[in-house]
């Protein structure tokens, strides 16, 4: 594994049981690498004052568990929107190597709608992304950006429609200029899309074209920021932003849960936040991450990978 800059308690990394789930000595490297995440990005939020706090199976863990839920693999963050904005106007200075803080303005092609937080000397490659995603794919924790949700549904499914658009127009571009893929192709085909991405690719990638739809898919979604709404949402999440819709008043104050030997800041109404997600979050039920299968590796960078030199 990497070497660290938080100090892991002694037998952390030692496999357990945990809840009748055993927890390997593999996943807990990887805990610790995301972990290390987690502490860097605590520090930046209260050097500068920046509200963050525990989202999705993070923020279940911290309450039910007193850390990760034993079968999930990630660390999942959110705030509201002009405190991201704050957090990535200091990331390039704060967030220095290993740490890589990962937007599409900062690694185009990632095409998240959120921020992630990597390790530059691990591998974390979501099985999705294995042959053709050129951007940085070192371990990761998510940071979700909160945009508030109009009133008005007439009005939010317009808003919505526009924005699916503007991000499948984004992503076809990136498909061609920086996630080309040629591993599933043979013979005529391949050549062709080789053709495709050496011709149009350099063109489009000059004319900044999928950095302007993606812009606009994200301006979309802060349209209605102004106004005082009852409700908000990781609206990134487009196709299924409904599921992750929040009562704005319970982020109004943040309080610290206990997260493996760390704290974890989470929202003060978090039980209604957990009931309104999971129904019975009390009644513990395996699960999978919705990451689906993520090939792993603490000590070698995805680089190594990416650039073929080593298996995935």
């Amino acid at each position: 594994m990497v070497s660290l800059n938080i100090k892991l308690p002694e037998n952390f990394l030692d496999e357990e049981i945990r809840d009748d789930y055993v927890v390997s000595f593999q996943m807990k490297q990887v805990w610790a690498v995301e972990l290390d995440l987690l502490n860097k990005i605590l520090e930046v939020c209260k050097k500068y004052n920046i509200k963050i706090i525990a989202s999705g199976g993070t923020l279940l863990g911290a309450v039910r568990h007193k850390g990760f839920i034993p079968w999930d693999d990630d660390i999942d963050l959110m705030m509201m929107r002009d405190q991201y904005d704050k957090l990535c106007d200091v990331a390039e200075k704060e967030f220095t190597y290993p740490y890589f803080f990962q937007t599409e303005y900062t690694d185009p092609g990632s095409m998240r709608g959120h921020a992630q937080l990597r390790n530059s000397q691990t591998t974390g490659i979501l099985n999705v992304e294995r042959e053709k995603c050129k951007f940085n794919q070192g371990i990761f924790i998510d940071i979700f950006p909160l945009d508030r949700v109009v009133d008005d549904n007439f009005l939010f499914q317009k808003q919505k429609k526009k924005a699916l658009y503007y991000n499948s127009c984004a992503r076809k571009i990136a498909n061609i200029t920086v996630n080309y893929d040629l591993s599933e192709k043979t013979g005529v085909k391949k050549i062709i899309k080789k053709m495709m991405h050496k011709i149009f690719g350099k063109i489009l990638e000059k004319s900044h074209l999928e950095r302007y739809f993606y812009k606009k898919f994200e301006d979309t979604w802060k349209k209605y920021n102004d106004r005082d709404t009852v409700m908000c949402s990781t609206l990134t999440f487009a196709e299924a932003c409904e599921a992750h819709f929040k009562k704005v008043e319970y982020f109004k104050e943040i309080v610290e849960l206990p997260f493996e030997f760390m704290s974890i800041p989470v929202c003060y109404r978090y039980k209604e936040l957990l009931t309104q997600r999971y129904g019975n979050w009390r009644k513990i039920e395996k699960g999978t991450s919705c990451h689906g299968a993520v090939f792993f590796d603490t000590s070698v960078s995805y680089e190594k990978y990416v650039k073929g030199n080593k298996k995935l």
